[in-house]
């Protein structure tokens, strides 16, 4: 398993957060879109390190190899998912995201009526990256009364978007013929999206609360796979 470098601050960031989240039911989750971008290489690095072990035993510490993320030639596409419901897959095309881009081409256009759809109660979670926490984002936001969810760093294995993310990748790679060029991998993402039942989405999200108490139970290290929480 692959996952990113967790120190010791970061460890005590998860674990302050999944205290706080612990308790939370299902009508407070629902109010939460959780966001984020991620990039699909057009030709995959499939070279896999193969090891022999026990079953369940996928993030024992021994078996667990830490990297940092890094960008690559592909599409890189932004999504967001909540209960009942996600925002439709929006390509992000012409160059990097800059925090302009992402108030005028994401915030404003999608994430705002999203917002106005949920209610009063509406939490946007979004990653720690250097765009969606600059100040032209941050006044925007508070503009348009957007409440933000405090996400530590380095926490991708709590947001189930990840998830969808990885069952996108797989099902774009078990695709025949598979995406050659970067307009066929549009494509095969914008179709593959809408092939992703709601259950499932929902189903990730039912899970927060089993997430918070299994951190908190690793004490804020790495936790299992999103199959363990289905």
């Amino acid at each position: 398993m692959v996952c990113v470098r967790l120190t010791s601050r970061h460890l005590r960031d998860r674990r302050e957060w999944a205290t706080e989240h612990v308790k939370w039911r299902r009508n407070e989750w629902s109010n939460v879109l959780f966001s984020d971008e991620s990039r699909f290489s057009v030709y995959s690095d499939n070279r896999r390190i193969f090891i022999w072990r026990d079953r369940c035993s996928r993030n024992n510490p021994a078996f667990v190899h830490e990297s940092v993320r890094f960008g690559g030639w592909g599409v890189l596409v932004y999504g967001g998912i909540s209960i009942d419901g996600r925002t439709d897959p929006y390509i992000i095309r012409g160059g990097p995201l800059t925090a302009r881009r992402y108030r005028d081409e994401i915030l404003r256009p999608i994430v705002v009526p999203y917002a106005a759809a949920i209610g009063d109660d509406f939490i946007l979670m979004d990653d720690n990256c250097r765009q969606p926490r600059a100040n032209l984002v941050e006044e925007f936001l508070f503009e348009e009364g957007i409440v933000r969810m405090e996400w530590p760093a380095c926490f991708p294995d709590m947001n189930p978007i990840e998830h969808v993310w990885d069952a996108l990748g797989r099902q774009i790679a078990g695709r025949q013929p598979s995406p050659q060029t970067l307009q066929e991998q549009e494509r095969a993402l914008l179709e593959e999206c809408d092939r992703i039942p709601q259950l499932v989405i929902n189903s990730l999200i039912d899970s927060m609360p089993q997430r918070c108490s299994t951190l908190l139970a690793v004490r804020g290290n790495h936790t299992p796979t999103e199959n363990d929480f289905l």
